[in-house]
């Protein structure tokens, strides 16, 4: 199993003037390709959230709206999108899961549900950030 730092997460009331700030301050380039569309016919619970993707060609800035009831509508203890997160990508989403059940983490399991192929469950660290831990192409 291996681990990758992937994205930052902001969470924000005005996508538009968070995204062009990070872009105008630090030169990121905005991502428009087809790993960071939107759902497909298999992607249950769709994130239906303003979402602009940046990148500074290595790490990617998702910057989302803010949004406090996303854990509610997902039926999911931990709201990823009310003060954003962070986020590693992994080749084995599943050894993940049971390393955190090893480890006692509580984890909520989101499955695919935003981004088109990404499996995704957010748990929290020892201070209370919220983590994601996502597969891609599943």
């Amino acid at each position: 199993m291996e681990f990758k730092y992937h994205h930052t997460n902001f969470c924000t009331e005005d996508v538009p003037r968070l995204s062009n700030f990070y872009k105008t301050v630090f030169d990121l380039k905005q991502i428009q390709d087809e790993e960071h569309g939107f759902t497909s016919s298999d992607t249950v619970n769709r994130y239906e959230g303003q979402v602009e993707f940046l990148t500074d060609g290595q790490v990617e800035f998702h910057i989302a709206i803010k949004d406090h009831n996303t854990g509610f509508r997902q039926n999911m203890p931990i709201n990823p999108m009310q003060r954003g997160h962070y986020c590693f990508r992994t080749d084995d989403i599943e050894s993940f899961k049971k390393r955190l059940e090893e480890l006692n983490i509580p984890y909520a399991d989101y499955g695919k549900w935003a981004l088109k192929g990404w499996y995704q469950v957010f748990f929290h660290d020892p201070d209370g950030n919220i983590i994601e831990v996502h597969q891609i192409g599943m």
